[in-house]
């Protein structure tokens, strides 16, 4: 017989969890729409009853539901006697004092936390190739990675609970205000007469979006290495330019234009001596003394 996974929460993220996970265990899953539990036992997945039916049934217990109160209910609502001894892994995307209090929770069962944050879309995971962030210690990483791997093109093992979830939130961080600068940019080629499909070239590139991950960060920031290269001044100058055509447009810029401000408050360090002239990449000196953060991979 296949081992037993319970899974609470069929949503989108949940449903396309239960997918490959099913090929190789027995999933074990339920949600408060039934909607939800038709179509997950069309994929082939098992739907009990309640939620304590699911935590009775087995071992591994994954919760994949909309926010961190409801993940707390559901564990309540399960009680202390069915979480005896299981192991929860929490694929919901929520901060790293959530975890502590899902911890504070199962404790008196001696049942065990892990976070395997789901990176990238559904139709990744529903095909085993998502990517997951754990936080774990090392046994009982060791006791869900099978599950995992059932379902991952690659996991990211971070450490102790809670390095997990800090890694999405960074991630998710990063793609919310990307999205933004994008629709900013493209609202203002737009209004230049710029075709989309263009800007969606333009960007897609290796010398668009790419290029501040790659060459700034990869090469230059984690290198430190900031001889030649576009300067701050003339970083400053086309971001000028950029936020005076957006203005005479009409088209609002609010990444794009908070953006600028990095850029004016390393200039005039630059003009008083406290940043060489360097490529615009040193901008970084600003958080690494802001933060009191290195960003040298060496």
């Amino acid at each position: 017989m296949k081992p037993k996974v319970g899974l609470v929460g069929l949503g989108n993220a949940g449903l396309a969890l239960a997918t490959p996970i099913a090929r190789k265990f027995a999933v074990i899953a339920y949600d408060a729409s039934e909607a939800r539990c038709k179509l997950a036992r069309e994929a082939g997945v098992e739907v009990a009853a309640n939620v304590r039916a699911v935590a009775q049934q087995c071992d591994i217990l994954m919760l994949c539901l909309p926010n961190p109160a409801i993940s707390r209910t559901v564990l309540t609502e399960i009680g202390t006697a069915a979480l005896e001894r299981k192991l929860i892994i929490e694929n919901s995307t929520v901060g790293p004092d959530d975890i502590n209090a899902l911890l504070s929770i199962v404790e008196p069962a001696k049942a065990r936390v892990i976070e395997a944050a789901i990176l990238g879309g559904v139709h990744k995971l529903a095909a085993g190739q998502g990517t997951f962030l754990v936080g774990a210690a090392d046994a009982d990483f060791a006791e869900a990675k099978p599950i995992l791997d059932s379902a991952a093109e690659k996991i990211f093992h971070l450490g102790p609970l809670g390095n997990g979830m800090r890694a999405k939130l960074v991630c998710n961080g990063v793609a919310h205000a990307v999205m933004v600068v994008l629709i900013e940019a493209a609202a203002l080629a737009a209004a230049q007469g710029i075709p989309m499909e263009t800007f969606y070239e333009l960007m897609r590139r290796d010398s668009g979006l790419t290029r501040p991950l790659t060459h700034r960060f990869g090469e230059r920031i984690l290198n430190q290495d900031f001889e030649g290269g576009m300067t701050i001044a003339n970083a400053h100058k086309d971001s000028a330019l950029i936020l005076e055509v957006a203005r005479k447009l009409g088209v609002p810029l609010f990444a794009i234009s908070a953006a600028h401000t990095p850029y004016e408050i390393a200039l005039s360090q630059e003009k008083r001596g406290g940043l060489p002239i360097l490529d615009y990449a040193c901008i970084s000196k600003l958080w690494e003394a802001w933060a009191g953060v290195s960003f040298g991979s060496k």
